[in-house]
């Protein structure tokens, strides 16, 4: 994990209500969302990621990541978090997004798409390839 996003990373917090199964928020609450978006820094080719909410868009930020490279820079574990074993216990790392509810594949697809925004991978490689039996 990036040591930056490490020392940056705050506890997700995700309200009930921004889960991906709750109905949208009001206007008056998105239009709050988006001032505290911009008032962040985090730039608006971010809401062009398949799958990525404004309540995600203001964690993001507030956890350093603002710019399509800095997404795209990420690893799941730090969408998604991570569970570390320490002998007979383990410790559940909470990553950026953890809060809203995401599969490791959904937080994966994500900086696949931000990989190919920025043209880091090419977007045919980033297709699954279908393996015949």
């Amino acid at each position: 994990m990036f040591s930056w996003l490490r020392s940056a990373a705050k506890p997700a917090q995700a309200p009930k209500t921004a889960a991906r199964h709750e109905p949208a928020p009001e206007p008056n609450h998105q239009a709050g969302l988006e001032a505290k978006r911009r008032a962040l820094g985090v730039e608006d080719a971010l809401k062009d990621i398949p799958g990525v909410t404004a309540p995600m868009l203001v964690a993001l930020g507030e956890n350093g990541i603002k710019t399509l490279e800095e997404l795209a820079g990420c690893a799941v574990d730090d969408l998604h978090g991570w569970i570390e074993p320490m002998g007979d216990t383990s410790t559940t790392h909470a990553g950026v997004l953890a809060g809203f509810g995401l599969s490791r594949e959904e937080c994966g697809a994500m900086i696949i798409k931000a990989r190919v925004k920025v043209g880091w991978i090419d977007e045919a490689a980033a297709q699954p390839t279908k393996q015949s039996s």
